[in-house]
């Protein structure tokens, strides 16, 4: 099951997941340092207590029997709300279903920034997993799937499968201050063009 954190909210859980984390050798595990984060901000639990930044949203945790295995979260930019950034510190333990955890994470995150009126969501990737943008639109293209289909605004590969179509630039963008390959879906499109607008002048470095 999916628990959501903030930094009102008991985090023993997220803390666990980090310090499961420290013998992965993995590149996305060195953002779930468990050790001095107090001084490390690119460090989940500095963005989760200390810069707030899912105060907006909400940082998910995957668990059974009360075990984290995965995590990934939400938030509304903060110079603009309408866009959500999704799959934010994503990680999953080392030896788990990461594909089947992470889209489970990914669609209750979507379910959930719907709800609270986004207009666009985006998914963003850093230079070693970009190749992750193309897989991701494929897995998602409701063509690839013979029997999709659309019930009450949201895609199904098949029943109880959940998919959302996905789009993406021809380059990348500067979120946070560091170089991003995105991907990203349209709720409401009469925001389109101004969302076409911000990624063409770059303007998520804010």
């Amino acid at each position: 099951m999916i628990s959501w954190h903030t930094s009102k909210t008991d985090n023993t859980l997220v803390s666990e997941l980090c310090y499961l984390s420290e013998s992965d050798t993995r590149p996305a595990a060195s953002n779930m340092a468990p050790r001095n984060w107090q001084l490390s901000p690119e460090t989940l639990l500095y963005k989760l207590t200390s810069e707030q930044l899912y105060d907006s949203g909400g940082y998910g945790v995957w668990h059974q029997n009360g075990r984290p295995l995965a995590g990934g979260g939400w938030h509304r930019l903060s110079w603009h709300p309408d866009i959500v950034l999704q799959g934010s510190r994503s990680y999953t333990l080392p030896g788990c279903d990461i594909k089947y955890l992470q889209s489970e994470l990914w669609y209750q995150q979507y379910s959930e920034a719907r709800l609270s009126g986004a207009k666009v969501i985006l998914g963003s990737f850093n230079y070693y997993n970009r190749k992750m943008v193309s897989q991701a639109i494929k897995i998602n293209d409701p063509r690839n799937h013979k029997r999709s289909y659309c019930e009450n605004g949201q895609w199904y590969r098949e029943p109880d499968i959940k998919i959302l179509p996905l789009r993406t630039l021809d380059h990348s963008v500067n979120i946070h201050h560091t170089e991003q390959w995105i991907v990203y879906h349209v709720i409401d499109w009469d925001f389109y063009d101004e969302f076409l607008d911000i990624c063409k002048n770059n303007d998520f470095g804010r």
